[in-house]
């Protein structure tokens, strides 16, 4: 039996992805939240959603619960939507810059845990990797080493401006036949 997973409540996530998707609004857990649903960690320190939906249509869609803004810095491109003083992040438009350009991190869904949709662990490796964050990189890219990764993740991010040894280590990765849910 796998331990138990410490977490900020489920339900205020469940809740906003709840109203992003009653208003249309495609949104997909990643971070500490998509490793520990892929058994990669036993602890989430906040819930980080993301979405390419466009910043005021998500504003629109969770502004009853009064989110934080916080706009782009010195190493993210994006804007993020605070709920509950920061437990739910909101990533809107994720982007990463490098000492190069800006990497686009797009919204991919996988599947479903606990009613909540599910990242690209390929999207969380490569952010993960941008942010030198290598722990969480290397496992999510050992997950992928083992099971495959999905090619049209891999084939999104190859048309990144992608640091060159992390998109050899991306396009590297043996390919699952078809895409799948995690």
């Amino acid at each position: 039996m796998a331990p138990p997973i410490a977490s900020p409540p489920l339900e205020p996530l469940q809740d906003v992805v709840s109203r992003l998707e009653r208003a249309g609004l495609v949104c997909a857990l990643g971070g500490s939240g998509l490793l520990a649903s892929l058994g990669l960690a036993n602890s989430v320190r906040d819930w980080d959603l993301t979405t390419d939906e466009p910043l005021e249509r998500a504003i629109e869609a969770i502004e009853d619960l009064q989110p934080g803004r916080v706009g782009p810095d010195g190493l993210h491109a994006d804007h993020k939507l605070l709920v509950r003083g920061g437990e739910i992040e909101l990533i809107v438009g994720f982007a990463i810059g490098t000492s190069e350009d800006i990497v686009r991190l797009p919204t991919l869904v996988t599947g479903r845990w606990r009613g909540v949709p599910l990242g690209s662990p390929e999207i969380w490796a490569v952010a993960y990797a941008l942010m030198e964050r290598d722990e969480k990189a290397s496992a999510l890219f050992r997950l992928l080493g083992r099971r495959g990764a999905d090619p049209a993740a891999v084939a999104r991010l190859a048309r990144e401006p992608l640091p060159a040894a992390l998109r050899e280590k991306l396009v590297s990765l043996p390919r699952r036949a078809t895409s799948s849910n995690t």
